[in-house]
């Protein structure tokens, strides 16, 4: 069978795993992303988006990392066990979440999982959330723990700011921050406690804050002033 004649008949078993409404563009892409894998590994594929679509788990983050591993040439075998491992965490984000999450909540629970995170820490942060989107404190609970700070403090950090009600823009800039002081040298837990405690105390901005590399010479992020909520910058 050629490609061309395997996009066609592809789009059958993958319509049956994504949304009817919004079906037609997504059928296409996953169906064209799916046409150049060997025939065990798009076996593979269809499986679990079968089982994500039965568990009402999003499907358009599997059709994805697909692309990207066909993207980056990956080995048929490393396609397979990628979004194995991602379906995985999806699961266990939402799980962990509940099943009124949405999306982007999901998503972001599983790179934070892929991160290091754990549900228990999931949970936290849902508790802590009330009824605000998880998307921004879920992905600066990744890029802390990314970054070295260990889990557990990384989410009572997180917790700590949800509770004070600080916004989604914070939270992100938060995490980035701290990324970008371990860039320059400065250890994680070190800049990531400087930062929390400037936001709480001092009810500044993280763009405003100076750290100190140890030996170097202080540094100061540049960033526009944040407030307000904001998007969600996920891992990739």
């Amino acid at each position: 069978m050629t490609s061309r004649r395997w996009v066609a008949t592809a789009a059958l078993p993958i319509a049956l795993v994504l949304p009817s409404a919004a079906a037609a563009q997504q059928v296409a892409y996953a169906a064209t992303a799916v046409a150049e894998l060997d025939s065990a590994t798009r076996a593979a594929v269809v499986r679990e988006l079968s089982r994500a679509r039965e568990r009402g788990l999003p499907v358009q983050p599997l059709v994805t990392k697909v692309r990207e591993a066909q993207v980056k040439r990956a080995a048929p075998a490393r396609i397979r066990v990628a979004v194995a491992a991602l379906a995985a965490r999806l699961d266990s984000a939402r799980s962990a979440l509940g099943l009124a999450s949405n999306v982007a909540e999901i998503v972001a629970g599983a790179d934070a999982i892929a991160a290091g995170a754990d549900p228990v820490s999931l949970r936290a942060v849902r508790a802590a959330s009330g009824t605000r989107d998880l998307s921004a404190p879920l992905g600066a609970l990744a890029q802390l723990i990314a970054s070295g700070v260990n889990t557990r403090r990384a989410t009572q950090m997180i917790v700590e700011l949800l509770r004070k009600d600080i916004g989604a823009r914070e939270l992100l800039a938060f995490g980035i921050d701290v990324e970008t002081d371990v860039g320059a040298g400065v250890p994680a837990e070190e800049s990531a406690v400087f930062r929390l405690r400037a936001i709480e105390t001092q009810g500044i901005g993280t763009d405003r804050l100076t750290v100190t590399a140890p030996g170097g010479d202080p540094m100061t992020t540049n960033k526009p002033p944040t407030g307000g909520s904001g998007g969600t910058k996920r891992k990739p």
